[in-house]
């Protein structure tokens, strides 16, 4: 399976659950209406809740991982700046 997905503020995400035979599942559904002109438009993801709840957690730890990420740039960014400015004072 490969799956591309950019989301951001503007994607409509919508969730459902349902019985498919003698198993639960449960979906994710987007409309992708933004800045990407070659998206198609519209999506699904569905598994079984436990599967979805993994794929939820592990979503949730890649976005505060990718926070804590830009933090750490951003001090470096400032340090560096911080730094360079003190040596021309110097």
């Amino acid at each position: 399976m490969n799956i591309n997905l950019h989301l951001t503020e503007d994607t409509q995400l919508r969730a459902h659950g349902f019985v498919a035979g003698t198993g639960l599942f449960a979906e994710v559904q987007w409309d992708l209406r933004g800045p990407f002109p070659d998206s198609p438009g519209e999506g699904a993801l569905w598994g079984t809740p436990q599967a979805m709840r993994q794929l939820a957690a592990l979503a949730t730890q890649a976005a505060i991982q990718a926070e804590e990420e830009a933090a750490w740039q951003a001090r470096q960014h400032a340090t560096t700046a911080a730094a360079a400015t003190r040596s021309r004072v110097a």
